[in-house]
């Protein structure tokens, strides 16, 4: 679809492909910018020795302060004061720090305090030595664990208590009496600055290697990965910590009339709302880039595109400059216009091109480059016109200019179409495309379902929708959804007065997928009286009541176009069961949903392996609360000398009586 007369060669500049840095020095003014090896893009650097982030005050309300540990209510807290050697707490209703143990009660156990760690109503405070576990938020005194340089600690399930130590990045595993349970291997790099447990005994850690700031989740049994600050907030709750000074720190809480801010001293006093800090970034920084090679002679550099996000009170500005000879001047630079990410080069033809990219913003937040492109040679639709068109060099310029503008378009749209195919596949779309592309072939996805059922789904939809309203094509959606795979009891197979199991489940002719076999029962004999009562022919509760219909059609009108749907007990959400079976049951048929867990009667309608248990009876007792009777609900068991003999085959013998399975 393009009209330019051959595809150009482009260079990218990224973190995949290399950001191609100039050597340190080599320009003035340049540094303040991070994030070269982050497939995220390049920023301003943060304030500090960090600069490469995520920073502490992000990260506080997930990593406290050594001294400070949020309770087990909302507003509880623990607060440590070392100078003093004393633990204060606050209650559930805030309010002020008090001591967690009064001074005729202080066990005055405190030597060298370190920090303090809270999980429910468990304490943990390390020391330079030991780390005391208390139960009952301090009121019982579990264990004293001894350790060698301890600097974290963590309460974990399972009474549990996890110990990072200085200088080692593996942890200590220990009961709260202090029985040593082994090493966790972290493998990490840097020091454990900060500790966390989470659910399913997920392990967070929080690291510190001199340049940047690292999260890492893991576990027994798990290898640790680097993780995100989004991961982090997803699967840990914030506390309301939100600063940290020297000074003191501020608690942002949930009051009567709406979020209120509480500020303490170190020693639990109160003190003033301090506004929180927003310059977390520096305002300004440069990157250069080393001479980027064309590897063409007087080459004719095309188009610079730069893919960047650029919040409200930041900036980028882009400058470029092409030579023949490496050699150029100030004056020789480019700059494009403010706020222009997409422009051409207006500059002598020349073998390389050099870029200078300026960050700036307001403290508070940073643009992000994700990455840049460098087209080249020049190539336009000008190309196309006859060569009388072409006489005038600067005429000829204007002409490629002109025409740029709407090969630019053009391309975009080519691009598109040329990506079409694979907003198609549902292996490799992003997750956030996946409700879209649901909603072209019709389906709809339930709020539960994670990504990977939603892929399995789309991939299985062409043959879900060919099969639609067939047991087998209702099995698989359940079995994608849920994991399990149903059993589907078409209820019409009850309607037959004289039928044989294995016919019945025989594939039919064009059909596949169906299992054949002989199960309990495969032989089903009975007559009118069975199907409904009939007065002189049907013996009392052997044959179910019905006022409506004609009796002379229920051989083929009994159980029409009904189904179940059987599952074993806790395989699946019953409601979301049921709302799938509806959705893929056929508009003639009625279908009903079954899990196991209430057992089963022999004789009824029952299925092995959904409501089935082999478990051995309790003995028979004649009277008492719940009677049982003689030759309807009663199974006679041997005496307590045990059988006299086992069952023998051709010999008269009793279910219950004779027979032991073994």
């Amino acid at each position: 679809m393009t009209c330019t007369p051959h595809p150009a060669t482009f260079r990218l500049l990224d973190a995949y492909v290399g950001w191609d840095e100039a050597p340190a020095g080599s320009e003035p003014g340049t540094g303040g910018i991070v994030g070269f090896d982050d497939p995220a893009g390049i920023r301003l650097a943060h304030r500090g020795s960090l600069p490469e982030g995520p920073t502490r005050a992000r990260l506080l309300p997930w990593f406290p302060d050594p001294r400070l540990a949020p309770g087990c209510a909302p507003r509880a807290w623990y607060l440590l004061v070392p100078g003093e050697r004393l633990l204060l707490r606050r209650g559930a209703c805030g309010g002020a720090f008090t001591p967690v143990w009064p001074p005729a009660l202080d066990p005055g156990t405190l030597r060298e305090p370190v920090s303090v760690a809270a999980r429910g109503h468990r304490l943990a405070v390390v020391e330079s030595d030991r780390v005391l576990v208390w139960r009952r938020e301090g009121a019982q005194l579990a264990g004293v664990i001894p350790v060698r340089r301890p600097r974290w600690a963590a309460p974990a399930p399972d009474d549990e208590v996890l110990v990072a130590c200085r200088g080692s990045a593996d942890l200590r595993r220990f009961d709260s009496a202090g029985g040593f349970r082994g090493v966790l291997r972290t493998g990490v790099r840097g020091e454990i600055v900060g500790l966390r447990t989470g659910p399913e005994r997920t392990v967070w850690l929080l690291t510190d290697d001199g340049t940047r700031l690292g999260i890492h989740r893991g576990g027994p049994g798990r290898p640790f990965r680097t993780a995100t600050a989004d991961e982090l907030a997803a699967a840990l709750p914030p506390s309301a910590l939100v600063s940290a000074t020297e000074d003191g720190f501020c608690l942002d809480e949930k009051g009567p009339d709406g979020p209120e801010t509480h500020c303490h001293t170190w020693r639990g006093l109160p003190r003033e709302p301090v506004p929180p800090a927003t310059d977390a970034y520096v305002t300004s920084g440069s990157y250069v880039t080393t001479l980027v090679d064309s590897g063409v002679s007087r080459c004719r550099w095309h188009r610079v595109r730069v893919d960047a996000d650029v919040p409200a009170g930041t900036a980028v500005r882009t400058e470029i400059v092409v030579t023949e000879d490496g050699h150029h001047e100030e004056g020789d630079w480019q700059a494009a216009a403010p706020g222009a990410g997409d422009f051409l080069v207006d500059q002598p033809p020349g073998r390389f091109l050099r870029l200078r990219l300026r960050l700036s913003g307001d403290g508070g937040a940073t643009p992000v480059v994700h990455r840049i492109r460098l087209d080249f040679p020049r190539a336009t639709s000008a190309d196309l016109l006859p060569p009388a068109f072409r006489q005038d060099p600067e005429a000829d310029d204007f002409t490629e200019r002109f025409l740029s503008l709407f090969d630019a378009a053009f391309a975009e749209l080519d691009r598109a179409i040329e990506r079409y195919p694979a907003l198609l596949d549902p292996a490799g779309v992003p997750d956030r495309v996946l409700p879209w592309l649901a909603g072209l072939l019709g389906l709809s996805f339930e709020a539960g379902w994670d990504a990977l059922t939603r892929r399995a789904l789309l991939a299985a939809a062409p043959e879900l929708y060919r099969r639609r309203g067939t047991p087998w094509a209702l099995r698989e959606a359940v079995r994608i959804v849920f994991g399990v795979t149903p059993v589907v009891d078409e209820l019409a197979a009850d309607r037959r007065w004289a039928w044989l199991r294995a016919a019945l489940d025989d594939p039919g002719p064009g059909e596949t997928g169906r299992e054949s076999g002989r199960g309990l029962g495969s032989v089903r004999l009975f007559g009118r009286s069975a199907s409904r009562f009939r007065v002189g022919g049907s013996a009392l509760g052997a044959a179910p009541l019905r006022a409506f219909g004609d009796p002379d059609g229920d051989p083929l009108a009994a159980h029409a176009h009904r189904f179940r749907v059987l599952l074993p007990a806790g395989s699946a959400d019953v409601r979301a069961l049921r709302r799938l079976v509806e959705r893929q049951a056929p508009a003639h048929t009625v279908g009903t949903v079954r899990t196991g867990g209430a057992g089963f009667v022999v004789g009824s309608r029952s299925a092995v392996g959904v409501d089935t248990a082999f478990v051995p009876l309790p003995p028979p007792v004649l009277g008492g609360g719940a009677p049982l009777r003689l030759n309807h609900d009663g199974v006679l068991r041997p005496g307590p000398a045990g059988p006299r003999r086992g069952m023998g085959l051709g010999v008269v013998s009793a279910v219950g009586v004779h027979t032991q399975v073994s």
